[in-house]
């Protein structure tokens, strides 16, 4: 869109012309909401099968599911000619791999046997706190006092959240899970910064996702038993597991981050655990406990303060 300023009385001139960016479409608001409904539904979806899918089997079909799909969605979408990753990049590709496919579902699937929907996307929520304080000591990144205070209150909601959806003052240690899952995410993140300048998303995405799935194959025999005892409705929960939480909306993020600001879309996902939450109560009429809501709110706060900082 282009904005004419007022013309010059004094000197006739025409107006000059300033370029200002296009507003984003509906489309683009569109495609982030539906991301994160995707993902806050992935939550949800691994509570209400775990009675038929074990953590490992389920994280291995899924994904099983979601090579296939990001290797599709890869064909279809790429602008020339496919490439293999180089051979200097396969060991961070394989480390990433690990810390995001591998490290990060196993520990949200064993997570979520003891830790309801909310308070796990609460806990995965504080991925922004744990980024920046790897990024600061990893890659020397400054911290402005408003972002270890956030740190400070991401942190503080965490360590009550372990304690959340346990009967009485124990730790919960399904929170642990969950916790260490956020962490690898957040080393993914930025280990993950370099492979993104020499790489395309699509690409990247497909290389990750292929190399992941192939480390859980040992679960391969204990799947074969699984998937013959279970119902016909939880392997289709697996299946949307992979195509859509796993393979699509990342697809519609990439579009969405494309045409907003990081600060942006990052904001958005703090919408992640009110959606989760939602979805949850709607299909299985589940809640966080009281102490988990209080942690999930005081971290959100934080991780919001973290954002904000890192964002100027």
């Amino acid at each position: 869109m282009t904005a004419e300023q007022t013309p010059c009385a004094t000197t006739g001139t025409r107006p000059a012309r300033q370029n200002t960016p296009a507003a984003p479409s509906l489309w683009v608001w569109l495609a982030l909401g539906v991301a994160l409904t995707l993902w806050s539904s992935a939550f949800v979806g691994i509570k209400a099968i775990l009675h038929d899918f074990s953590p490992g089997p389920m994280a291995l079909l899924r994904f099983a599911v979601a090579s296939v799909s990001v290797i599709a969605i890869w064909v279809v979408t790429a602008r020339r000619r496919l490439r293999l990753p180089a051979l200097r990049d396969l060991p961070l590709l394989l480390l990433c791999a690990l810390l995001l496919i591998v490290i990060y579902n196993l520990g949200v699937n064993y997570g979520e046997s003891t830790v309801s929907p909310g308070t796990a996307s609460f806990i995965v929520g504080q991925v922004p706190v744990f980024s920046t304080i790897l990024a600061a000591f990893m890659l020397g990144e400054r911290v402005a006092v408003v972002g270890w205070v956030g740190v400070g209150l991401g942190m503080a909601g965490t360590v009550a959240m372990l304690f959340a959806d346990q009967a009485g003052l124990q730790i919960n240690v399904g929170a642990f899970y969950v916790l260490a899952a956020a962490i690898a995410e957040s080393l993914y993140f930025v280990l993950s910064k370099p492979l993104l300048g020499r790489y395309s998303s699509t690409e990247f995405n497909a290389f990750v996702t292929v190399l992941g799935t192939m480390m859980m194959l040992p679960y391969l025999g204990r799947l074969g038993h699984e998937v013959g005892a279970a119902s016909a409705g939880s392997i289709a929960v697996v299946v949307y597991l992979g195509v859509f939480p796993a393979a699509i909306a990342y697809l519609l993020w990439n579009y969405a981050m494309t045409r907003l600001s990081v600060s942006t879309t990052t904001s958005a996902l703090y919408a992640l655990p009110v959606i989760t939450i939602v979805v949850s109560l709607v299909l299985l009429h589940a809640l966080p406990t009281a102490l988990g809501l209080i942690g999930g709110v005081v971290s959100l706060i934080g991780a919001a303060l973290v954002n904000s900082q890192r964002s100027r």
